[in-house]
């Protein structure tokens, strides 16, 4: 990504430290738009021009690799792949982490999705809505703008998107037909306030 012309990054750092909150300023070019986000370890977070990203550590102490990936379309609405590796640091003083409420929690109707969690293809054959809580004591969900899915198994992807809080029907064929080990990438479009919006993602494996 860094030497990518569509797409920069702002400022050009390399590693995190696990929970702290980074910022960065997104610079696109104007024939392209990003489509989507996903940041292995931790949460990111676009909203406008500002991405957030909170890093998180699955080894206690040390250092390890998280990718970063952006899906950006042109106006002939073709789709390219950015990456950008990151090293996050933990020192351990994160370890034994105490218990915090569960924050951005997505639900497809009382199925909990849970970042890097397997689930079996079976689970959301009758589960299309979608469900956005802020945290896990909220009584009632946020409204959802849109829902994107990006299917990935080696060098197979593929791309659907719904206008609404709903998984279309192209989503649930798809799932269907998953065959073996799957990593998808479930991304939801909240409305803020001053017209503003906040993608929320999160990354799983699907499996028959």
């Amino acid at each position: 990504m860094d030497l990518r012309s569509e797409l920069r990054i702002e400022p050009q750092v390399d590693t995190l430290e696990e929970g702290k909150d980074y910022r960065f300023i997104i610079t696109l070019d104007p024939n392209f738009k990003i489509a989507q986000s996903f940041f292995d370890k931790g949460l990111a977070t676009l909203q406008d021009s500002i991405l957030t990203i909170r890093a998180k550590a699955s080894k206690p102490r040390g250092a390890e690799k998280s990718m970063l990936r952006f899906i950006i379309t042109n106006l002939q609405n073709t789709r390219i792949l950015l990456m950008k590796e990151y090293i996050v640091k933990s020192d351990g003083r994160l370890y034994p982490l105490v218990a915090k409420p569960k924050t951005n929690i997505i639900k497809l109707n009382d199925l909990q999705i849970e970042r890097n969690k397997t689930y079996n293809k079976k689970e959301f054959a009758d589960k299309p809505f979608v469900q956005f809580y802020e945290n896990e004591y909220s009584d009632t969900s946020k409204r959802i703008n849109g829902v994107k899915m990006t299917f990935v198994k080696g060098d197979y992807q593929k791309h659907f998107g719904s206008s609404n809080d709903t998984l279309s029907l192209e989503m649930l064929r798809e799932i269907k037909r998953i065959r073996g080990n799957t990593t998808v990438f479930l991304s939801i479009e909240v409305p803020q306030p001053r017209k503003k919006v906040k993608n929320i993602w999160s990354r799983f494996t699907v499996t028959d």
